[in-house]
């Protein structure tokens, strides 16, 4: 099975890769660690032509995860996958895990990728609200897709979608 999880920072995206993968025993990838090389000593911005090679190697398995926030590359998967799952989940809620997500890094309570400074929290907010502005726009691209496109408010009815398929096979 090959499944794309899109949807705005803080919607649950990882969350949602990580228990379907392990429930149907299958790998899967967050975008921005394919767009970014994290090293011990920061995060490297791969060029477009490995990123691209990594992605490729990817999406040519037989199955997989590819979660991440709306992007301008990456979308190759979208035509050979079987679901594009949208994580539409409400602005408050998102800015709210934001708030929380960088708290906990501030604390030292949470791993993070990128510092938890007040710079990164402001760009956070920005890109929730980004995702807002963008919204209409990401559900019309996506709902050329036809059937495969679902649009979810809650990662657990993503979640029990994929299961009530499985359990059909």
């Amino acid at each position: 099975m090959k499944i794309e999880i899109i949807g705005s920072i803080a919607s649950g995206k990882t969350t949602l890769a990580k228990h379907l993968s392990e429930k149907l025993q299958i790998p899967y990838y967050q975008k921005d660690n394919i767009v970014w090389e994290r090293t011990p000593d920061g995060d490297k911005k791969r060029s477009a032509k490995e990123r691209d090679r990594l992605f490729e190697k990817i999406i040519s398995g037989d199955d997989w995860i590819v979660e991440g926030s709306p992007r301008k590359c990456l979308k190759e998967s979208f035509a050979c996958c079987d679901y594009i799952m949208l994580l539409d989940v409400s602005m408050m809620l998102r800015l709210k895990r934001v708030f929380s997500r960088w708290f906990r890094q501030r604390m030292g309570r949470e791993k993070y990728n990128s510092k938890p400074t007040f710079r990164f929290l402001l760009n956070n907010v920005k890109w929730v609200v980004e995702f807002n502005r963008d919204r209409v726009a990401i559900i019309k691209e996506l709902s050329g897709y036809g059937d495969k496109f679902q649009v979810f408010y809650r990662p657990e009815d993503a979640m029990e979608f994929i299961t009530n398929i499985v359990c059909r096979k």
